[in-house]
């Protein structure tokens, strides 16, 4: 198969580069690798959330940004806040457990709230107190609780402060949602 001259100065034509524009001289062009202390600064104490949406539930990713000695900016997620969007915007309860301390034993529990069961009697207090406990995954829980709502079946309460443990008790919500869900985690 021969190709005409007409034919190849056109191929030639559409593969021919003009030559680049020549820069105005009075611009400079600078590029820099590092980030500003200033901004670095104000970078590295952020309080930032990735959103996801995945069925009816959101998963709030904290983000927390690091800048190294290089200026170099590294990205980093943490474990998500699960929250259930049907009906009402609340924190996806877990309520398989088997957890317990000398005192109560852990019907459900959330990021921000839990249901105990009180173990005896004179454990059924309507007053705040601290609670602690460790997780299936063998991590340690210490937190502040504030009764909302005491019962013969129990007392339903809200986590008023996580003294030790947020992050593993999030993880820990976060990985039991993931095997009841797997279904919606199969592309993610």
């Amino acid at each position: 198969m021969d190709i005409s001259k007409e034919e190849l100065s056109y191929i030639v034509d559409l593969y021919q580069t003009d030559s680049p524009a020549q820069l105005n001289c009075e611009h400079t062009l600078t590029l820099h690798s590092e980030i500003p202390s200033g901004i670095a600064h104000l970078l590295s104490q952020a309080k930032l959330t990735l959103l996801a949406e995945v069925a009816h539930y959101q998963l709030w990713f904290p983000l927390e940004l690091k800048v190294n000695e290089l200026g170099t900016l590294t990205p980093y997620l943490n474990a998500p806040e699960v929250i259930d969007t049907q009906g009402v915007k609340r924190c996806w309860r877990w309520d398989n457990l088997e957890i317990q301390n000398h005192d109560f034993k852990i019907e459900s529990i959330s990021s921000t709230g839990l249901f105990l069961k009180p173990l005896s009697k004179k454990q059924l207090r309507k007053t705040s107190q601290q609670l602690k406990f460790i997780l299936p995954n063998k991590k340690k829980i210490s937190i502040e609780i504030e009764p909302v709502r005491v019962s013969d079946q129990g007392i339903a309460a809200k986590i008023t402060q996580i003294h030790q443990g947020r992050e593993q008790l999030r993880a820990y919500l976060f990985e039991a949602h993931k095997r009841k869900h797997a279904s919606l985690y199969e592309y993610v």
